[in-house]
Formats: C-alpha cells, sequence, structure tokens
C-alpha cells in the first residue's frame, strides 16, 4: 500500500462528515420581533406605566377631595365665626335697656342661614323722620310700632279744629282701673329713632317714666284707654346721675286722671304687680294698629303681671328684684303694691345666659319721691303697709 493512501477506520461508514468539517457549518440568529425576551420586557414596560398612570388618577381625585374638604372646612369655619360675633352681638345686646332692645336689633346683620323669628311689629329697624307731637299714624298703613306717625292735618284743619272733650272720668273702683286710667305708653323720637315704653301719672299733668325711654328728645306722645286720645307731652325734666333712671313729662290737657300715690316702704317676699305696654304683647293688639293707622280713639290695652319682691338690693338708689314679668316697652311703668300704691318704677331686666332666667329690676319709690319733690312736684303718699314694714 502507498504511504498516499489514507486508512479509514473500518467502523466509519462512507459519506460521513468530519467534526472539524461540521463545527464549520454556521446556525441563522432569529430576529429581534421574534424574541419572546423583547415582547416580555415590552410588556413589562407597559403595565408598569399603567400603574403609573392609575396612580396618578388617583393622587389627582384625592388631592381634588382634599382640597374640597379644605374649602368647605374654611367656609364652616368663617360660618361658625360670623355665628359667634352674632351671638356676641346678642349677648351685648341683652345687656342694654328694654327699650333699646329692638333699636339695637334692627342694627344687627344675622348671618347666612340664619332667619329672625317674625316680628309681628315689623322688622324692627326705626325711622328717622322726627316725630311731632300727636303724630301717631304709620305712613305706610302697617302696624308698625318701630315707626309709628300720626296722621298729617293741614294747616287750615289744625288752626279751626276744636280738641275733643274729654270723656266723663270715673272714680276708679279697684286697682286694675286706677292702673289702667293712670298708666300710659310713652311714644319719643330719639337720635337713634322712636322708643315705646311705659310712664304713669305722679299729679295732675305730671307723667314719670325712665330717662332711657326719651333719651334725647324734648317731645313725647302719652296715650292710653282713658285719655281718648293721643296726647303731647314736654319733657320738663331728665335724671341719669347716681344710678337714678327719670324722666318728667308734663302733659296739657289731660285732666279727670287720679294720679297714683307713692308707696313709703316694700319688703321682701310682697306681692307685687307690674303695669306697662311691653312690645311683646302691645304689638299684637289690634287697637294699637288702629291707632298706628291714625285712629286717635283707639289705645292700646295696658298690660298686667304679678309676682313677688325678691330681694332689695341696698344700692344707690337701692333696686327692686321682683318675678312679674317685664319685657321691653315695660320701662318707665309703675311696679305696685296690692293697694295700687307704687314701689318703684321697672327700668331693667337682667339675662342669666347659663340658666335662661330673668331678673326684673325696679328703682324704689323713696328715689321716685325725692326726685319729684326737686322737681316741685305736689305728689302723694301712700300709708304704710303692714308687709312693708315702712322699709325700702
Amino acid at each position: 500500500m502507498n504511504e498516499s493512501q489514507q486508512s479509514v477506520p473500518p467502523e466509519a461508514p462512507q459519506g460521513a462528515v468530519a467534526p472539524q468539517a461540521a463545527a464549520a457549518v454556521g446556525v441563522a440568529a432569529l430576529p429581534w420581533y421574534r424574541r419572546p425576551l423583547f415582547w416580555g420586557i415590552f410588556l413589562f414596560l407597559g403595565l408598569l406605566l399603567l400603574a403609573a398612570w392609575l396612580f396618578w388618577k388617583e393622587w389627582q381625585q384625592a388631592e381634588a377631595s382634599k382640597a374640597a374638604v379644605a374649602a368647605q372646612t374654611e367656609q364652616w369655619r368663617e360660618h361658625n365665626a360670623a355665628l359667634e360675633t352674632f351671638m356676641q352681638q346678642l349677648r351685648a345686646l341683652l345687656a342694654k335697656e328694654p327699650c333699646e332692645v329692638k333699636q339695637g336689633l334692627g342694627l344687627i346683620t344675622p348671618p347666612a342661614g340664619v332667619m329672625w323669628p317674625p316680628l309681628a311689629a315689623g322688622s324692627g329697624k326705626v325711622d328717622a323722620a322726627p316725630l311731632k307731637p300727636g303724630d301717631m299714624a304709620d305712613k305706610s298703613g302697617a302696624g308698625r310700632t318701630d315707626t309709628p306717625a300720626a296722621p298729617q292735618k293741614d294747616n287750615a284743619e289744625a288752626k279751626t279744629q276744636v280738641p275733643p272733650v274729654p270723656a266723663q272720668k270715673q272714680t276708679p273702683r279697684n286697682v286694675s282701673e286706677l292702673m289702667e286710667q293712670a298708666t300710659v305708653l310713652v311714644l319719643a323720637m330719639r337720635e337713634e329713632g322712636l322708643s315705646m315704653g311705659s310712664g304713669f301719672f305722679v299729679a295732675p299733668g305730671y307723667v314719670l317714666t325712665n330717662a332711657h325711654v326719651v333719651g334725647n328728645a324734648t317731645e313725647a306722645v302719652v296715650v292710653n284707654k282713658a285719655l281718648g286720645r293721643p296726647f303731647a307731652a314736654k319733657v320738663r325734666l331728665v335724671s341719669q346721675d347716681n344710678g337714678q333712671d327719670f324722666a318728667l313729662l308734663t302733659v296739657n290737657g289731660a285732666s279727670g286722671l287720679v294720679p297714683l300715690k307713692l308707696a313709703q316702704g316694700v319688703s321682701r317676699t310682697e306681692r307685687v304687680s307690674a303695669w306697662g305696654f311691653p312690645g311683646a304683647v302691645t304689638n299684637d293688639d289690634p287697637k294699637f294698629a288702629a291707632l298706628l293707622k291714625g285712629d286717635e280713639a283707639a289705645a292700646p290695652e295696658v298690660v298686667y303681671t304679678e309676682g313677688v319682691v325678691s330681694v332689695i338690693l341696698e344700692r344707690k338708689p337701692p333696686l327692686i328684684v321682683h318675678t312679674a314679668t317685664v319685657s321691653q316697652g315695660n320701662s318707665g311703668g309703675p311696679l305696685v303694691n296690692e293697694k295700687g300704691d307704687v314701689v318703684g318704677i321697672n327700668t331693667f331686666i337682667k339675662l342669666d345666659d347659663a340658666s335662661y332666667r330673668q331678673s326684673s329690676l325696679a328703682i324704689v319709690s323713696t328715689s321716685l319721691a325725692a326726685f319729684l319733690r326737686g322737681a316741685g312736684v305736689p305728689i302723694t303718699m301712700g300709708q304704710p303697709s303692714e308687709s312693708a314694714g315702712g322699709k325700702q
């Protein structure tokens, strides 16, 4: 055998390829879009973006809800602040004199959502037009007690008109009749507007009321059923010194009335009654509405409440604390004993915010007597009662 001839192992079949040749053959690579790893990464990124978008939407909704809650909270905070201011104004108003409460209500604007209770007398605001003596009709025709003004008469009629003759007066048969003819409704135009209060005859032609009822007014109007028509009154003397709250009015032409006597004393637990024209009742009186519309023969009914003397505060002047209910409009009205003698003049009330209880306070009659004597008014003192013991 020649050396050039190669020997082939007997076990290698013919046509077999040598390993070196097989390694030389190349394998074709897959394109990128057919690779599973690529699509897996793409899907993962898509899910990640979707989750981020959903999270962003939730965050936006949460922020919007938070902003809405914050805005609502701020709105309620402002509302609560307005309510607190409103309550403070009302508390301050309650500390004032009863006759000033109505004028004060017209200056307070309730916050949104708060409605005033319906007032039988109107809006509670006062007119700035001056009140002339005898003026008693409401120009609008409505029964408003805050702006009463009397019917206007032309000059010719005023010059030729003869004043009506008062009806025949009878001697009062009991305390009720005495108080009905001696207690009067007082209307005075103050700087803040028209003020309504009570008063009573202490001598022929003289009416006593509170100074805070007339204020700085120089004229007023008095009326009751016994008078038969409104009468012009002059403010003769006002005293607000040393705890006093008195105003003396002079009324011409009011004859035939029996003035009230002043009691010489009052004591704790003594039964007393308050007489006057509280707005809470008088405003609903149809006769008062008729008077405001120009019916000079109409006059409201005097209102009576009773109670007992709780305590006498030894102040200057002394104050009577009693349980007879009084309210705005009662200021200047008499507080009398069972004989009808004046033991005090109802002047103001105090309210307890905690218990919502009211205390009615009146200035004692001894202070009234001293004031009236100093003004030269011929007053009459009543006989001392056993219950009063002659002490105040």
